[in-house]
C-alpha cells in the first residue's frame, strides 16, 4: 500500500509485513536487547560496566552500526533482506531491478548528534537513475527521523514520520537529505540501499517520483557500474 506525504512529491511510503519480514526482532538479537528503541539505554549500562564514560556521542552509533554492518552474507538478516527485495520493492516497482547486495545500517541513539550530513547520492555514486530505500525497525519522527528538503534545492528540511512496517521510498540522487541531533528519547535502528530499473522504459511508479526532477540536476556522466544484483 502506497501513502503520500504531505509537502514532498518526490518520496513515497510504503506499507509491508513485519511478520515476513522482522527486520526488528533480528536486528535486537544482534544487539541482545529486547527493544531497539530502548537501545540507548543498554549501551549506557554496557559502557558503565566496562569503567566508560556513560555519555553516549557520534562514535557510538559507529560501534553499534559496525555489528551490523558485519553480519555473514548467509545469516537469517540477509536472507530476509534479500526476500523483501524481490517480494515487496520489485513486485511495487513492476519491473526486474538492480540493488545494493550490502545494505548500509544505521543506528542513530537517543541524545545523539547528527549521523549524516545534508548530501545528495547522486553526487557521490554519479547514478541518476538510483532510487533510495530507506527501512527503520522502529518508529520514526522528528530527531531520530531522516530528514528530506520539500523540493529541489529548496533546503527546507523536514522530518518525515516513518512507522516501522513502512519504507521510505525517494529520489536521493537529488533530493538533499540527512540527519539532526537525535533530541527524542528513541533510538532508531535502519537500514537504506538503492536500487535501479533493469530496462529502458521507467514504470509508472518510478516516473511518479522522478516526476518533477529538473534536468539541470543531472551530474556529469560516469563511468561507474553497478554493482548490485538482479533478479
Amino acid at each position: 500500500m502506497w501513502t503520500d506525504i504531505d509537502g514532498i512529491t518526490t518520496a513515497k511510503l510504503l506499507a509491508y509485513d513485519t511478520q515476513c519480514f522482522p527486520f526488528a526482532n533480528l536486528a535486537a538479537s544482534v544487539f541482545k536487547v529486547n527493544a531497539l528503541e530502548r537501545l540507548h539505554e543498554d549501551w549506557r549500562r554496557h559502557k558503565i560496566r566496562r569503567g566508560q564514560p556513560a555519555a553516549l556521542g557520534y562514535n557510538d552509533n559507529l560501534l553499534l552500526r559496525a555489528m551490523l554492518q558485519k553480519l555473514d552474507d548467509e545469516s537469517a538478516f540477509y536472507k530476509v533482506y534479500h526476500s523483501f527485495v524481490r517480494q515487496v520493492i520489485g513486485p511495487a516497482f513492476g519491473r526486474k531491478i538492480s540493488y545494493s547486495s550490502h545494505p548500509k545500517m544505521r543506528v542513530h541513539l537517543a541524545g545523539t548528534p547528527t549521523v549524516s550530513k545534508w548530501h545528495r547520492d547522486a553526487d557521490i555514486t554519479g547514478r541518476p537513475e538510483q532510487i533510495n530505500v530507506w527501512l527503520p525497525f522502529t518508529n520514526t519522527h522528528d530527531g531520530n527521523s531522516l530528514w528530506l528538503e520539500s523540493y529541489y534545492g529548496r533546503a527546507d528540511y523536514r522530518p518525515v514520520t516513518v512507522a516501522y512496517g513502512q519504507a521510505l521510498i525517494f529520489d536521493g540522487g537529488f533530493l538533499d537529505h540527512g540527519t539532526v541531533s537525535n533530541t527524542t528519547d528513541t533510538t532508531r535502528v535502519s537500514l537504506d540501499f538503492r536500487f535501479a530499473i533493469v530496462g529502458a522504459d521507467l514504470p509508472e511508479t518510478v516516473r511518479a517520483i522522478f516526476a518533477s526532477r529538473p534536468d539541470n540536476l543531472l551530474p556529469a556522466d560516469r563511468d561507474s557500474p553497478c554493482t548490485g544484483q538482479k533478479y
